[in-house]
C-alpha cells in the first residue's frame, strides 16, 4: 500500500480548488485521511472508524484497547471505500468524539461511557487544547469539502457511517436479537422534503438476506442521528441530506474484533447499490 501524504488545510484547499484529482493523504494533525477522486455530489463520512490515541495520553486513559475497539466503528471506512470523496476520521471517540459539540466532544473524567470509565484523572488544559485543535482540523476539513461537493448542484447527500454494539449483555445470533440490523437516523432532517431518497434507501437496504435471515431496517427506532445531521440539515436545510447510517455489528466479533469478511462483503454490496438507486435520483 502507497504511503499516503501529509498535508495542512491550506493545501488542501488549494488542490481543490485548482480540481487536482486524485488527491490523497492524511491531514497534518492526523486526524484525518481523505481521498478525493473527482467532483461529486456526494460524500462518504467514517467518524469512529479510527482508533489512535496519541501517545501521551496512553496513561491517562483508562479504557483499555479492547474496550475501545468494542465502543469503536471498526471497519465502517469500508462501506465507502469506492466513493469519490472520503473522509475518514483516524482517531478514537474516547479521545474526542466527533459526533457531538466541541464542548460535549470530550467525555469528562467521571463519566462513564457505556460502562467504562474513560479516565484516570481530570485532562489539564493542554491536553484538553491538544484534543480540541485535532477536533477542530477534522471539522474544518469537512466543512472545506463540503462546500466544494455542493459546487456541484444540491441536494448533496452526506453518507454518515456508523456501527453499534448489540452483545454487551452477553454473545447472542444477531438474527435473535430484537435490534434491528440496520437503523437510519433522520430525526433532525426535512423529512418531507427527502422522502424519496429517504424511502428508496428504507427499501432498498431491506432487501438482503444474511444466512437466510433478513436484514431489518428501522428510521430512529435506534438512533435518531448525531451532530452531523444537525449541523448540516440546520445550514442547509434542503441543500444536504445527512444519511446517518448506524449498522449492527454482525460482521465482526465484538469482543476480539476478528472480522467476518463475507457478511461485512454483503452489507456492503447491499449499501452499493441502494447507493446507487439513491443517486438516479438526485
Amino acid at each position: 500500500m502507497t504511503e499516503l501524504g501529509t498535508y495542512d488545510i491550506e493545501e488542501i484547499t488549494q488542490h481543490l480548488a485548482d480540481r487536482t484529482y486524485p488527491i490523497s493523504g492524511i491531514s497534518r494533525l492526523g486526524t484525518t485521511e481523505f481521498h478525493f477522486s473527482g467532483p461529486a455530489r456526494y460524500l462518504g463520512v467514517a467518524l469512529h472508524s479510527g482508533s489512535r490515541v496519541r501517545p501521551s495520553l496512553s496513561g491517562v486513559m483508562a479504557v483499555t484497547g479492547e474496550e475501545r475497539l468494542r465502543e469503536e466503528d471498526p471497519y465502517t471506512d469500508r462501506f465507502i471505500r469506492d466513493f469519490p470523496v472520503q473522509l475518514i476520521a483516524r482517531d478514537s471517540r474516547f479521545e474526542y468524539d466527533l459526533n457531538w459539540e466541541i464542548d460535549r466532544s470530550i467525555y469528562p473524567a467521571g463519566e462513564r461511557k457505556w460502562g467504562l470509565q474513560v479516565w484516570n484523572r481530570e485532562l489539564t488544559q493542554g491536553e484538553l487544547e491538544e484534543s480540541y485543535d485535532k477536533y477542530l482540523e477534522f471539522h474544518s476539513i469537512l466543512d472545506l469539502v463540503m462546500e466544494t461537493v455542493m459546487e456541484k448542484g444540491s441536494p448533496v447527500i452526506l453518507f454518515d457511517m456508523h456501527s453499534f454494539c448489540y452483545q454487551r449483555e452477553g454473545r447472542i445470533d444477531w438474527f435473535r436479537d430484537e435490534r434491528a440490523e440496520i437503523n437510519l437516523g433522520t430525526r433532525y432532517i426535512n423529512r418531507e422534503y427527502f422522502k424519496p431518497l429517504i424511502d428508496t434507501f428504507l427499501k432498498g437496504v431491506s432487501g438482503a438476506e444474511i444466512e437466510s435471515y433478513p436484514i431489518r431496517v428501522v428510521e430512529n427506532e435506534l438512533f435518531p442521528g448525531g451532530y452531523l445531521t444537525r449541523k448540516y440539515s440546520e445550514k442547509y436545510n434542503r441543500d444536504v441530506l445527512v444519511m446517518a447510517i448506524e449498522y449492527k455489528k454482525i460482521f465482526m466479533d465484538e469482543w476480539t474484533g476478528a472480522l467476518d469478511e463475507q457478511k461485512l462483503g454483503i452489507l456492503i454490496s447491499n449499501f452499493l447499490v441502494t447507493r446507487d438507486r439513491i443517486l438516479e435520483l438526485l
